[in-house]
């Protein structure tokens, strides 16, 4: 009887271990979805008041039709054309 225990517990941990293995590579490896390795996001765009390397956007306000966040007050455009890029100072 102690035999059987032993062996059901030793194929047990072998399928928890190899589970996961599977964990881990499915977690490490790179997919397409993930987007560009570091050496093809070489390009760096410009904010656009400034010329320093820009981390986000920022709306123009020229939009005719712009909207308003009901609870912060901030004006928002649904047209991406009103948007530039932007450093943290900007």
């Amino acid at each position: 009887m102690n035999s059987n225990l032993a062996t059901v517990t030793i194929l047990v941990s072998l399928l928890h271990v190899a589970a996961l293995g599977v964990m881990i590579w499915i977690r490490v490896r790179r997919s397409e979805a993930d987007g560009p390795t570091s050496r093809e996001s070489g390009k760096v765009t410009a904010c656009a008041v400034c010329g320093e390397p820009a981390v986000g956007w920022s709306y123009d306000g020229l939009d005719p039709n712009e909207q308003r966040d009901p609870h912060t007050g901030r004006a928002w455009s649904a047209d991406m054309t009103h948007y530039r890029p932007a450093c943290t100072a900007h």
